[in-house]
C-alpha cells in the first residue's frame, strides 16, 4: 500500500465515516456538528481491517491479560541507554527541556469577526493566524480561576494562601497528553483483543458530586449547562492510561527534526500545512542529522506545527497539520525496531485525514500503533527549544522520562515529558 502524497489535502470529516475508528469521537462529533475545516471530498472510505490484514500485531506477546503494551519493552538496559545518552559529555554538560505546552485558556478562533464564538457556524475560514492553546475539535482549552478571597485566605500565625480550580471543561487530551492504548480502535476489539465494550464500563460512586453534563465543549441543545449530580461515570475497563502512569516512561529517545531537514519547510523550519511525512522523510532526516535509531528507542518528531499556534504571523489549521502518514513499510519498521513510543508536536502525531490507494481514512495509524502494536502516541509536544539545542550541538539523542496523570479508567491524560540531553554548549 502506498500513501497518496497530497500536501493540499483539506481536513473536513463527513459523518459517513462513523464506523472507521470507534475512538475517533472528537473528529466525528466535530463534523456532525456542522463545523468544517477546509474540505475533504470524501466520496470513498477505505476498509481499515483489510488495510491492516497482513501487518504485525503485538497481541498476546506479553500475555493475554496485558494492558501496558510496548512499554513492556523498557527495562533496565533501555533505562541505562537513556542515562548514557544524557551523560555522554560528562557531569557539567547536561541540559533539560520540558516538552509540555503551557495551558493559557486562550481559544484559537478562525473567525476574527466572531471572537466570542468557539465554533462559528457555517463556512469557517481556516487556516487561522489567531494564537492560543491548540486543541483537537471539539475539545477546548481549560480555564482556571482562584477559589480563595481577594488577598488570599489568612491562617493563624500570619500565613496566607491562594487556591484555584478549573472552571471550564478540562479535557484530559486537551493539552500535551499521552494516549491510552484503549483510546482508539476499529472493529469490535481494542488493544490485545479486549472487547470494544470495555471502553464504556460503568462505575458507581458512593458519594454524589455536582458536575456539568454534556460530552463535548458545547451542550447538545446549545444552551448553557446546569449543574447536575454525578454518581456514575463510564470509562475504560481495560488498557486505560493508568497502566503507563504506573510504569512511567524512561529510555533513550531521538529527535527527528523533519521540519529542519526537509527543503519544503518555511524560513522557521516548519512543515507546510497538510504535509504528509513518509518513512523516507523520517529516515532521510535521521541520516542528515547523523542520528542512529536503535531498537526500543523512543521517537520524537518535530514538524513545527504547535509552534504556529503561538506565533501571530503563522497560519494553523487543527485538522490539516503536517504529520506522519501510513504505509506498510512504516508500520513494519516500527514493529521490527520495537519502537514503544512516538511523540510529535501536533494534535494527532499523524496527518488526520489520509488518502491511501484512492480511499480516505481518518487517523489510521492510531489503529496500527495503539490498537495493534501497543505503541503509545504522545501529542501536542513543545519541541522548539529542544530542537534548537540539538541543531546547535548536533546531539539528537537524549534521556526521555515522564508519566501521565494517573486518572483511573481514562483514555488519555496530560503528561510533562522531560528531555535530559548531553550538550557541547
Amino acid at each position: 500500500m502506498t500513501h497518496e502524497h497530497d500536501h493540499d489535502c483539506g481536513c473536513g470529516i463527513d459523518d459517513g465515516r462513523r464506523r472507521f475508528l470507534g475512538g475517533c469521537g472528537a473528529a466525528i462529533a466535530f463534523a456532525a456538528a456542522g463545523t468544517t475545516v477546509g474540505s475533504v471530498a470524501a466520496e470513498t472510505s477505505g476498509d481499515i481491517e483489510t488495510l491492516f490484514a497482513d501487518l504485525p500485531t503485538n497481541w498476546d506477546r506479553w500475555g493475554d491479560d496485558d494492558e501496558l503494551g510496548a512499554l513492556n519493552l523498557l527495562g533496565s538496559e533501555e533505562m541505562f541507554a537513556g542515562m548514557r545518552a544524557a551523560t555522554k559529555r560528562g557531569a557539567k554538560r547536561i541540559e533539560r527541556f520540558s516538552l509540555q505546552l503551557s495551558m493559557t485558556g486562550e481559544v484559537i478562533n478562525p473567525d476574527p469577526d466572531q471572537p466570542e464564538v468557539v465554533f462559528p457556524n457555517g463556512a469557517v475560514d481556516w487556516p487561522s493566524t489567531d494564537t492560543g492553546d491548540p486543541a483537537f475539535p471539539p475539545r477546548t482549552p481549560a480555564r482556571r480561576t482562584n477559589t480563595t478571597p481577594t488577598g488570599g485566605s489568612p491562617l493563624a500565625g500570619g500565613m496566607a494562601f491562594v487556591d484555584d480550580k478549573f472552571v471550564t471543561s478540562a479535557f484530559l487530551q486537551g493539552t500535551t497528553h499521552l494516549d491510552a492504548l484503549g483510546h482508539a480502535w476499529y472493529g469490535d476489539e481494542i488493544y490485545n483483543g479486549y472487547p470494544a465494550s470495555s471502553t464504556e464500563e460503568t462505575k458507581t460512586f458512593e458519594t454524589t458530586l455536582l458536575g456539568t453534563d454534556g460530552r463535548d465543549a458545547l451542550p447538545d441543545n446549545g444552551d448553557p449547562e446546569e449543574l447536575v449530580p454525578v454518581s456514575e461515570t463510564q470509562g475504560l475497563g481495560k488498557a486505560a492510561v493508568s497502566a503507563p502512569a504506573e510504569s512511567g516512561l524512561f529510555g533513550r529517545a531521538v529527535l527527528l527534526d523533519v521540519g529542519r531537514h526537509l527543503d519544503v519547510a518555511d524560513e522557521n523550519d516548519r512543515l507546510p500545512l497538510g504535509y504528509g511525512i513518509t518513512i523516507d522523510d523520517l529516515q532521510a532526516t535521521a541520516e542528515a542529522q547523523g542520528t542512529d535509531i536503535r531498537e526500543r528507542d523512543l521517537l520524537v518528531i518535530r514538524t513545527g506545527a504547535v509552534e504556529r499556534t503561538r506565533d501571530p504571523g503563522a497560519e494553523w489549521a487543527p485538522l490539516n497539520e503536517p504529520g506522519i502518514v501510513f504505509s506498510e513499510e512504516l508500520v513494519e519498521w516500527v514493529a521490527e525496531l520495537d519502537i514503544p513510543y512516538i511523540g510529535a508536536d501536533n494534535l494527532a502525531v499523524e496527518k488526520v485525514v489520509q488518502v491511501i490507494d484512492g480511499d480516505t481514512y481518518v487517523i489510521p495509524l492510531h489503529g496500527a500503533f495503539l490498537r495493534n502494536l501497543g505503541v503509545y502516541l504522545n501529542e501536542i509536544l513543545w519541541l522548539e527549544d529542544l530542537a534548537a539545542a540539538c541543531a546547535e550541538d548536533g546531539i539528537y539523542e537524549f534521556l526521555l522520562t515522564g508519566a501521565p496523570l494517573n486518572v483511573e479508567r481514562a483514555s488519555g491524560a496530560p503528561i510533562n515529558p522531560v528531555a535530559v540531553k548531553a550538550t557541547e554548549r
